[in-house]
């Protein structure tokens, strides 16, 4: 089926709380890191180990990268959003069931999104702290949210695509 540009979502309230919280996320991952600038020694860890053991050191304004880095995820993400024609469907959609699909596309898609804010607010937020002389503390939360960020979506997906199967 060709896919219909001019199908119109409104997004749900989850998705609302979900970008408001994303973008919060955001904007407290700058704030902290403007914040704590001045505190900074001119190197701060880049790279770390399974177990969160420091690799590599580099500039402190490499930590300038994840805030770029995740705003322009978020506004890719964001265009995919609103066109949700634009991107592949893992299954063959038809006129009775496009409602559903694009609203499940969208919310996989605003998940992913704002999971990104997370992880550029838990990942800003420890290298600062380590860069400081603390403990590595929160050592399983990081790899935790990086699964979710994987897991979550792909779950989505199959149960989707199992749930139209008996459709």
């Amino acid at each position: 089926m060709k896919r219909d540009s001019a199908f119109s979502f409104q997004k749900t309230t989850l998705m609302h709380i979900m970008d408001t919280i994303g973008l919060g996320l955001f904007v407290a991952a700058c704030a902290y890191l403007i914040f704590n600038w001045s505190s900074l020694p001119a190197e701060v860890p880049k790279y770390f180990g399974m177990s969160m053991e420091i690799l590599q050191y580099e500039s402190k304004w490499t930590l300038f990268l994840f805030p770029m880095i995740t705003f322009l995820i978020m506004i890719a993400l964001q265009i995919l959003e609103k066109h949700p024609d634009w991107h592949y469907f893992p299954i063959d959609i038809k006129n009775s069931n496009i409602e559903k699909e694009v609203k499940q596309s969208v919310l996989m898609i605003s998940f992913i999104k704002n999971m990104s804010s997370l992880l550029l607010a838990i990942l800003v937020w420890k290298t600062i702290h380590i860069a400081q002389g603390n403990n590595a503390i929160l050592e399983g939360v990081i790899w935790s949210v990086v699964a979710s960020i994987i897991i979550i979506p792909t779950l989505m997906t199959v149960i989707v695509a199992l749930n139209e199967e008996k459709d």
